[in-house]
């Protein structure tokens, strides 16, 4: 799979996103995305890496208890794709296998602020994680 590198780019109607998981480091290639409040996003999660992956968008503040509710879902974390129920979560993409991608379209959020995102895999989102700065 050949892996083209995430970045963002930006057209006056559009915010396309592009983030990678870096094989077998526990990461997101992007780590700052910055955002005009209430602007249209297209954001696509690619999933080169041997172990599951999601991207979480979570409210400001609010990262470190979504991973710690996404842990908490023990043995039914699978089945819920290690998303809990949360209005912390704005919006997240399912846990991807090798090779897999989703995309996301939103609209950014209306309020500025630095909106965290993160893999809410078990173990994950403390090297894993990134941020949306909205302004």
């Amino acid at each position: 799979m050949k892996i083209i590198p995430g970045g963002v780019k930006d057209t006056p109607s559009l915010t396309e996103v592009r983030v990678n998981a870096i094989v077998e480091k526990i990461q997101f290639d992007v780590k700052k995305v910055e955002l005009k409040a209430g602007k249209k996003v297209k954001l696509t999660f690619v999933n080169p890496d041997f172990m599951p992956h999601n991207l979480v968008i979570t409210k400001p503040g609010t990262a470190d208890s979504v991973a710690s509710a996404a842990i908490a879902l023990g043995a039914e974390g699978f089945k819920k794709q290690f998303l809990p129920e949360s209005d912390s979560i704005l919006h997240a993409t399912k846990l991807l296998e090798k090779g897999q991608s989703e995309t996301l379209e939103f609209n950014a959020p209306t309020e500025a602020g630095e909106y965290n995102f993160i893999c809410t895999f078990p173990g994950h989102a403390l090297l894993m994680r990134g941020i949306m700065i909205v302004k």
